[in-house]
């Protein structure tokens, strides 16, 4: 029985909305992987992941205190060899590339089935990678996605 949990995938969860935490920690544990945390912002994910050693956190990119980009930086400075998955409302190329070019292995759009999420956190954990369909070209060709009035901090004012 050890042998089998040790095997379970443990997620850390990272989302300012209660319900949405805990909806997601209901239906992933009823599918065999382990919520091990949650964090409702950043300076609490910050405290929590390196002492519960998640193998993928699934973060919300629009949290109070940081945005998602800054967050996975300051998560891979913390636990270096976590997976990441961003889960967001934004389902614009500007927001998965943004995410992808700063260390997310996956990108899921909350309007999309449970089972899509699900998915995504089995392949990530596995070393792929998870984004949206038809995003390839922008994934390969950045910048052209963001236009110079769009990087570094003056993209923060349209987020």
């Amino acid at each position: 029985m050890t042998g089998v949990k040790r095997n379970k995938i443990r997620v850390f969860l990272i989302d300012d909305h209660p319900t949405v935490r805990a909806g997601v920690r209901l239906y992933l544990t009823t599918h065999a992987l382990a919520v091990v945390g949650e964090a409702s912002d950043a300076p609490e994910a910050l405290r929590k992941v390196k002492k519960l050693a998640p193998d993928v956190i699934v973060l919300d990119i629009n949290l109070p205190s940081m945005n998602g980009w800054e967050l996975v930086h300051s998560l891979r400075q913390v636990v270096p060899k976590v997976k990441i998955l961003a889960f967001s409302i934004h389902s614009s190329e500007e927001y998965v590339v943004r995410m992808a070019r700063c260390g997310a292995q996956g990108y899921v759009v909350k309007d999309q089935p449970t089972a899509v999420l699900l998915a995504a956190i089995k392949q990530v954990a596995q070393g792929g990678l998870h984004f949206p369909a038809g995003m390839t070209g922008a994934l390969l060709h950045p910048a052209e996605v963001f236009p110079r009035k769009m990087r570094g901090s003056e993209y923060e004012k349209h987020s």
